[in-house]
């Protein structure tokens, strides 16, 4: 039977516009009882091709279609030899600028068959590749008159684009966005011909009428290629260097590490270790576990997280910081005998580290050892829209207006756009959305391995210059090739520069040695939700859960940590109801330990597992299957066969079908987006450190929260909080600020990073100058040894940083004054090369009272900093707040059933949409005494949200409501408050304080 040789898929980046599986699906149906997939210059779409060829029962042949300027081959992989001949070469024509096709064919083709309509190249590499064909098409037979004067064979190849008439057109328009130019510039030599589609077997003769060989060629070679992209085996890191086999190495670093965190091993800890340890060796992850160790032991500070938290060998190892003994960690969810896909470790390390520390590896294992994982990108309705109506040539401003009007999220039951091209440009762009765009990088992962990279897959030049995988982290999976995950984390940075703060402060805390987890005043601060700036417990989802629970421990941190994701909101509230003694049954008998500790409730990941095989007789390997398929984008088709599984195997286990649905429904909870109790108890060790810092050393860990960037709020929203706290924010100043932010005692100094409109040449000269020769002293003293420009004397003064210099003198004369010391001296120097050896003699300070600020000052300020050192923001709309009656933040929880006014700045605010589809929104605001949380149903939604689009305090009116401990308003209508409306902040400028706050250890970057 014919078979298809040449099949592009949308992975044919901005030319295919089908999808893998639809073009398998569409070869299943045709009768075909193979197909070969040959997206041009890639191999992108390998896994998912073999995948759907699985599924539909159709044999799959792994290609590709190798495209320069001047030539055309497809190149087919025989067997696993020539599959690494294939990335070798699909690696070389991605990275090499100067690839030529030919002379890589040439050298390189061993496994494989090579298939070209190019006569150059056909005459090239006659008798130099042992399975070389001719290609002719239903277009071309070009290359047939040199094949037959060669006496090389031809191969019939039906050169398939589309599935449809329409699929031509769609194809055309992305092939004008990958030209960057309008359609009516399109050539055809540019775009497939129109007929390129998918044609039965049945049609093959008729096209390819006269040349029976090449169809029998065609069936020929799809016989001799037999490698079907699967792998058998992981790929993992190459061994440490020294004298022990991994097996051994990693026994004696384990029992080692367990010393140091168990002081004697008892015989559980033993009995663990030897489990765990008979496992990883028998999987052949010793190296693998060795690698990571030898990674995280770079850094001083980092948070293993995921599954792997689960074991205790990675614990012994310093990889995660959780003891999964105490804490009951299941470490099946990560490693058991049957599991067949690798799994992987993440570790977090503080943000501004991170990218050093990658270098670091690469550097140690070479690039050609060494890739980052990728992920593609790909077109969002927004994008596509966008992209699609360039192409018809539509106007930016029209296109932005348009865009905005179809997609803005708050207009609802939005009228079409008048005019066909609009019409024909969305209908364009939705099917276009979801085809993939462009590679990029994975956030963190990593692979090492002991041979060349490349030939174990395709590779590509990130735009940094690293080597990186073509494959995506599922891809790489499927490879077996094991995973490293190294991600950023801002709140490790938050707790490692408050430690470093504290040590400057003369407290020195051991990370390693630190306990905080049984700290008393530190579970009071979860308890009450007090955690704006505590890491993951922030959200005021979060900070609503632990009021309402009232529990502060680190057990119920961990629960709450699983339990808040979006798709369990209904089993939330039955969850604190149960918390707080409500009677319950187990679901089923065989799940009550299972589910004991989260009171009934499925919160955990591995709770999947575990009920599958105790309600439905899975296998371990089975039911981690159905764990993971819930995770998965395109999910459907797949959880409905596990679920007939499920059903059947509950049912003859005796359980009811009302009992199974409601499980059922408790495991579909688990879609997309849920954690393992071992990643939650991880990220609960750093929430834990984070609230410790917060309440015993308020003002070094403020301090570092704002420096890192925040988390969920802004940097005013951190002041704010930092003043209720009892804190007295310092506005900058020239003398006494550092870069960053810094805490001592009840006081945060504003660091010279927040100054907005301050250029790198003067902040890095005000630091260095007063290092190097000591403190200003005076006005004339800072312009002679800085040299500033004027917009940075500018931006000083209107932030305050000159306010110590001037004993009580307003700001604006201070402005005026140093001005006039710029403009007396000239430009003869450039910021800060005043020669130490020469510098002038600093005058010696006095301490003065700075001057009361005016309005004026005040709003400057905040144009400066972004927020007020000494008021809340709503200080700018004194006169307005003087005549409003109006209850306070703090007092809303003895407020509860009543109607109230109140002012609030907005903070955060958060869109859903109800189960009937509607949209809704929460919003916290604050005013000078709390944050408290309001609700927008649809209706006030509708007939409000738009007004809180402009930065500025409101009056919000509403009814006090009380859920299970928390309170929140509900909203009943919405004003700006009045007043002169107060300028937005200026954009700072980049400089080193956003890519150097650290100085990492690693060197690099």
């Amino acid at each position: 039977m014919f078979t298809h040789l040449q099949t592009h898929s949308c992975y044919s980046l901005l030319y295919g516009v089908r999808p893998v599986d639809e073009m398998v699906d569409a070869a299943a149906a045709r009768g075909y009882g193979a197909l070969a997939l040959t997206d041009i210059n890639n191999l992108y779409g390998m896994h998912d091709f073999t995948e759907a060829c699985s599924r539909r029962g159709v044999r799959p042949v792994i290609g590709v279609e190798f495209r320069t300027d001047d030539a055309r081959a497809l190149v087919l992989a025989r067997d696993r030899r020539g599959f690494s001949r294939l990335t070798r070469l699909t690696s070389a024509r991605m990275r090499e600028a100067g690839f030529g096709l030919s002379a890589a064919l040439a050298e390189c083709s061993d496994g494989l068959v090579v298939i070209s309509d190019t006569p150059a190249l056909l005459a090239g590499l006659n008798g130099r590749v042992e399975a070389l064909y001719a290609m002719v098409t239903p277009h071309s037979r070009r290359a047939e008159r040199e094949a037959r004067r060669l006496g090389i064979p031809l191969a019939a190849c039906g050169d398939v684009s589309f599935l449809s008439e329409d699929d031509h057109h769609v194809h055309r328009v992305l092939r004008a966005i990958a030209a960057r130019g309008p359609l009516s510039s399109m050539r055809d030599e540019d775009c497939a011909p129109p007929g390129s589609s998918l044609f039965g077997p049945e049609d093959a003769d008729r096209i390819f009428g006269g040349i029976p060989d090449a169809i029998a060629s065609t069936e020929k070679i799809a016989g001799m290629c037999s490698f079907d992209g699967s792998f058998e085996g992981f790929v993992f890191p190459p061994a440490p260097a020294g004298g022990l086999v991994p097996g051994e190495a990693l026994r004696c670093a384990a029992l080692r590490g367990a010393e140091r965190r168990y002081g004697e091993l008892s015989e559980s800890v033993m009995e663990r270790l030897e489990y765990e340890l008979s496992i990883i060796e028998g999987k052949g992850f010793s190296s693998y576990f060795l690698s990571v160790a030898g990674i995280v032991a770079r850094s001083s500070l980092t948070c293993g997280r995921g599954s792997a938290a689960a074991s205790i060998v990675a614990y012994s190892l310093g990889i995660t910081n959780v003891d999964p003994l105490r804490h009951h960690l299941y470490f099946e969810r990560f490693l058991n005998p049957e599991r067949r896909d690798p799994p992987d470790i993440d570790v977090d390390f503080a943000w501004d580290e991170r990218d050093a520390l990658i270098e670091s590896v690469f550097r140690e294992y070479g690039s050609g050892h060494a890739a980052r994982v990728s992920t593609m990108v790909h077109f969002q309705a927004r994008s596509a829209l966008r992209e699609t109506a360039r192409a018809y040539g539509i106007p930016a401003e029209e296109i932005g207006a348009v865009g905005r009007r179809l997609t803005a999220p708050r207009v609802s039951g939005a009228a079409p756009c008048d005019g066909r091209t609009w019409d024909e440009i969305m209908r364009v762009a939705r099917r276009i959305t979801g085809l993939p765009r462009h590679l990029s990088v994975h956030v963190g992962g990593i692979v090492l391995t002991p041979g060349p990279v490349d030939e174990l897959a395709p590779v590509e030049t990130a735009n940094d210059g690293s080597t990186l995988l073509a494959w995506d982290k599922d891809g790489t999976e499927k490879a077996g090739l094991v995973k490293i995950d190294l991600l950023g984390n801002r709140s490790l940075a938050v707790v490692r520069d408050a430690l470093l703060n504290l040590r400057e402060n003369g407290v020195d805390i051991d990370p390693f040695t630190w306990e905080p987890l049984t700290d008393a005043q530190t579970q009071r601060l979860l308890a009450r939700g007090d955690s704006i700036g505590v890491f993951y417990v922030e959200s005021p989802a979060m900070r609503q859960l632990q009021k309402k629970t009232g529990r502060g421990d680190f057990e119920h941190l961990v629960i709450h940590s699983s339990i808040i994701r979006p798709a369990a909101n209904r089993f939330i509230a039955e969850y604190v109801r149960r918390l707080k003694g409500k009677e319950y049954a187990p679901l089923h008998p065989r799940l009550d330990r299972i589910l004991a500790e989260t009171y009934g409730i499925m919160c955990y990941q591995e709770d999947v597992s575990k009920v599958a095989v105790a309600l439905a007789g899975f296998s371990d390997a089975d039911a981690d299957g159905l764990r993971k398929i819930l995770t998965k984008k395109n999910r459907e088709e797949r959880l409905a066969a596990y679920r007939e599984r499920f059903y059947e195997g509950a049912l003859q286990g005796g359980v009811e079908a009302a009992v199974i649905d409601e499980i059922w429904s408790m495991i579909r909870s688990f879609g997309g987006y849920s954690f393992c109790k071992a990643h939650s108890a991880s990220y609960a060790m750093v929430s834990f450190q984070s609230a410790y810092l917060k309440a015993h050393h308020p003002a070094e860990f403020m301090a570092a929260v704002i420096s890192n960037g925040g988390g969920y709020y802004s940097s005013g929203a951190y002041i704010s909080e930092a003043r209720r706290m009892g804190l007295s924010v310092l506005a900058p100043d020239v003398n006494e600020s550092s870069l960053r932010y810094r805490g001592r005692g009840r006081e945060i100094r504003v660091g010279l990073m927040a100054v907005a409109g301050l250029s790198s040449p003067t902040l890095c000269a005000v630091l260095e100058t007063r290092e190097r020769t000591g403190p200003f002293g005076s006005p004339e003293d800072f312009v002679a040894r800085v040299a500033p420009g004027e917009g940075d004397i500018v931006a000083l003064a209107g932030a305050g940083a000159f306010d110590g210099l001037f004993c009580g003198e307003r700001r604006g004369i201070q402005l005026r004054t140093l001005l006039r010391l710029l403009a007396e001296r000239g430009d003869a120097r450039s910021p800060g090369d005043t020669p130490a050896l020469f510098a002038p003699e600093a005058p010696r300070r006095t301490l003065c009272r700075r001057a009361a600020l005016s309005m004026e000052d005040l709003h400057v300020e905040f144009r400066r900093l972004g927020f007020l050192c000494g008021h809340h923001p709503l200080e700018l709309w004194r006169d307005a707040l003087t005549g409003l009656s109006r209850a306070m933040g703090r007092d809303l929880p003895g407020l509860v059933g009543k109607r109230v006014r109140l002012a609030g700045w907005p903070v955060t605010r958060k869109e859903i949409l109800t189960a009937r589809g509607d949209a809704m929104e929460f919003v916290s605001f604050e005013d000078e005494t709390a944050i408290y949380e309001t609700v927008l149903f649809p209706d006030e939604y509708r007939a409000y949200s738009r007004v809180l689009d402009e930065l500025r305090p409101y009056v919000i009116e509403g009814t006090v409501e009380e859920d299970q401990g928390a309170t929140s308003l509900t909203v009943k209508s919405i004003r700006p408050l009045p007043g002169v409306k107060v300028p937005a902040p200026a954009r700072r400028e980049p400089g080193p304080w956003d890519t150097a706050r650290y100085r990492s250890p690693f060197g690099g970057g």
